[in-house]
């Protein structure tokens, strides 16, 4: 893909944003990056990447010289419906996301992860088994790693493992994953789609271009799969607890994680008491990266060392702390009500959760009644509490909190010896927090600061 010398203006300075003005800078194109925010909030952020001097930015909103531009790249949360984007549509500038140019600079073979819940796990899985059996292998996308920051490094004996999104996967035209895995499908985002169906058809977008030899893994136990399998052009690879008569395909059976390959045959890959980390949702991450891993190649030997010194990652289900009896879980990524529904079964009871947030739109009724099964009660916060408190009022024990600092502190307050307090908001983080990491690092802070 040619870059030197053509103008190309990027929407968003986020990571990803930041990423691809500062990789196409060094490749000689003309940048500008427009931006929403003041420039005094952007001023630090465009230092610390060295692009003051080097790139035109203009902040504050979106101006007609963005449409200056042989095409355009945009940040994964800038929906594609602003009014610039629709100018830019009229004119027939191309717009394409971070990960399309990615590709296009990058060589290598690719194993692709998306899905609602479960991707970040999978992902970091999947390649500490892929660097058992390669000498080279980059962990990036979504993950917090824009695939941009390595694109140009990359060689063809490499193997990059990314995680994406359903916003990534909008605006790519010829991005194609040698192997692309989908963990599963809830409600998710519907704050920004207008249906379940239509971002459902969102994260399909990652078979678009897969045909021939790739594999697409899907999740046996989720009938919508096999509908999206009749669809897609290349071959199927199957994980679940139910794997029926599919296969290549991954299962968990009397206790070991099984592995089914393409002529039936069935040999065991490792116990599952080996596994560190909990709950029944982590063991579908670890079939699906399992078999993510032998489809690509990996010698399964050192399967069993790699899980067992695997903790997982961090925001996911993640112990913080024992005070007074009271066990602390960071799950500031259950950002819907169907993650949140996974944390609270993977936790033991009673539970005292931490929920809000900005509200997704996403159906309640699921997670009410999952709450009022497992828990002892529920502190409510920011933007959400009041669809919520509607909810949840006269089924659980509800208390309301002014301050994401005054959650915390009411649900320590509340909990007695035996109890588990879990944040795991059921929101995304964009009222208080820039992101849900810092959401879980300043849940882990207040509570390692408890008395």
């Amino acid at each position: 893909m040619r870059i030197k010398g053509r103008p190309i203006s990027i929407i968003g300075a986020a990571k990803s944003g930041l990423a691809a003005a500062k990789c196409l800078n060094e490749l000689g194109a003309k940048v500008f990056l427009s931006d929403i925010q003041s420039f005094a909030r952007l001023k630090p952020i465009i230092e610390e990447f060295g692009l003051s001097s080097t790139v035109e930015i203009e902040s504050g909103g979106h101006t007609e010289k963005v449409l200056q531009a042989d095409f355009i790249v945009l940040s994964p949360g800038v929906p594609l419906d602003i009014p610039i984007l629709r100018k830019a549509k009229e004119l027939g500038i191309p717009v394409h996301s971070e990960i399309e140019i990615a590709y296009r600079l990058s060589k290598g073979r690719r194993l692709v992860v998306t899905g609602s819940n479960g991707k970040t796990t999978t992902t970091t899985l999947l390649a500490k088994f892929c660097e058992t059996s390669f000498s080279k292998v980059f962990l990036g996308g979504n993950i917090g790693i824009p695939m941009m920051e390595f694109a140009a490094e990359t060689k063809e004996s490499d193997l990059q493992v990314l995680e994406v999104s359903s916003f990534q996967l909008e605006t790519i035209s010829s991005f194609t994953p040698d192997i692309g895995i989908v963990t599963n499908f809830f409600e998710n985002h519907l704050d920004r789609y207008p249906s379940f169906e239509a971002y459902c058809q969102a994260k399909e977008r990652i078979a678009l271009n897969m045909d021939g030899e790739k594999w697409l893994i899907l999740n046996s136990d989720q009938p919508s799969m096999e509908k999206f399998s009749n669809h897609v052009k290349c071959r199927v690879a199957w994980f679940g607890w139910d794997i029926k008569d599919r296969f290549p395909a991954v299962t968990v059976k009397d206790g070991n994680f099984i592995f089914r390959d393409s002529d039936k045959k069935s040999r065991v890959l490792f116990p599952e008491k080996s596994i560190k980390i909990i709950g029944r949702h982590n063991r579908e991450n670890i079939m699906a990266a399992a078999l993510g891993a032998l489809l690509i190649g990996v010698d399964a030997s050192e399967f069993e060392k790699v899980v067992m010194d695997f903790p997982g990652v961090e925001h996911r289900v993640e112990w913080v702390r024992n005070w007074n009896g009271i066990s602390f879980i960071n799950d500031s990524k259950g950002t819907n009500c169907a993650a949140s529904i996974i944390a609270l079964k993977a936790c033991n009871p009673p539970i005292i959760l931490i929920a809000g947030g900005r509200d997704k739109g996403t159906d309640l009724s699921e997670w009410v009644d999952m709450l009022r099964e497992r828990a002892k009660g529920v502190v409510i916060y920011g933007e959400a509490k009041e669809r919520f408190r509607a909810a949840l009022e006269g089924f659980v024990s509800l208390r309301v909190a002014a301050s994401f600092d005054e959650a915390v502190q009411m649900a320590s307050a509340w909990g007695t010896a035996g109890d588990t307090v879990l944040l795991s908001p059921a929101c995304s983080s964009y009222d208080l927090f820039p992101n849900f990491e810092v959401r879980g690092r300043t849940f882990k802070e207040l509570v390692r600061k408890l008395k």
